[in-house]
């Protein structure tokens, strides 16, 4: 009768393992990219990407229970990324 809850059980699991590769593939993005804008900090490309993947990685983040606490960084590095861009203009 109660069959069903036990499937969705295991379908959840999944979802949050899934939610969880998806987190860590963005944040070895944002690594990356963060390590390239270290060493030319004036280049556009990387600032664009750099903040495409940050916003991406919110709602990733946000998804997952694992990297849901990396919010807040989150948003002081868009903050950081923010002020470089005035910078170089």
């Amino acid at each position: 009768m109660f069959g069903f809850l036990k499937k969705s059980a295991a379908v959840d699991t999944a979802d949050e393992q899934q939610q969880d590769h998806l987190a860590e593939i963005s944040r070895e993005k944002i690594t990356q990219l963060e390590q390239q804008l270290a060493t030319n900090p004036r280049n556009g490309d990387t600032q664009k990407a750099l903040m495409l993947e940050y916003n991406r990685a919110l709602s990733l983040f946000a998804k997952s229970r694992r990297y849901r606490n990396d919010i807040d960084g989150l948003f002081v590095k868009i903050d950081e990324l923010r002020n470089v861009v005035r910078q170089s203009i």
